[in-house]
Order: structure tokens, then C-alpha cells, then sequence
């Protein structure tokens, strides 16, 4: 099985304050292999964080968007990309948006 690679997450600051985390870093260095595997991880060291980012199912809510590599945010991810490898130094983009 091939290692994962380790990326820079950053959560939004509208999705650090609904989730109570102002007081956490920013940003984050972890092991992921897809934007969405990202958004477990910090589910599983962050709990506030479900109700923000998953409906009641498990899914991912569609005010939740992720840029990968995209710092100015201009090309949010389709769903259907979700599951995209990543490579190692990729940087996430975790987002609160509208619909």
C-alpha cells in the first residue's frame, strides 16, 4: 500500500469560529489521501466540526467546499472530486460557503 502523502489543511475562519476552534492553530500538517479523507481527520480530532460540515447521513454538506493548491479560491471542488488522490506538500482549503 502506497504511504499517504502529507498535506497542509487549512479550515476557513467562519468554519473555525461555528466550530468553537479560534483558539486552535489554523492550519494543520497531516496524512491524507483525498480531500475528503482530509475532512475525517479533522472531524476525528475536532467533533465540533461534524455538525458544520455533514447532514445527518454521513454526507458532506454542500456549504462545505475544498480548494486544493488554490490559495486565492477561484475553482471549488466538485463533489465527484472528493476522492482525488492527493500528492505529497498539496495544500486543502476546507471552506464554509453558501449554496
Amino acid at each position: 500500500m502506497k504511504p499517504k502523502p502529507r498535506v497542509k489543511v487549512t479550515l476557513s475562519p467562519m468554519l473555525r469560529h461555528l466550530s468553537e476552534l479560534t483558539a486552535e492553530p489554523e492550519a494543520f500538517e497531516l496524512e491524507a489521501a483525498t480531500p475528503l479523507e482530509c475532512l475525517k481527520s479533522m472531524v476525528k480530532r475536532y467533533p465540533s466540526l461534524r455538525k458544520w460540515v455533514y447532514d445527518k447521513e454521513g454526507k458532506v454538506l454542500p456549504v462545505t467546499w475544498f480548494f486544493v493548491n488554490d490559495p486565492e479560491m477561484r475553482e471549488k471542488l466538485a463533489p465527484d472530486k472528493l476522492t482525488n488522490r492527493l500528492q505529497d506538500g498539496d495544500e486543502v482549503l476546507i471552506f464554509f460557503g453558501k449554496v
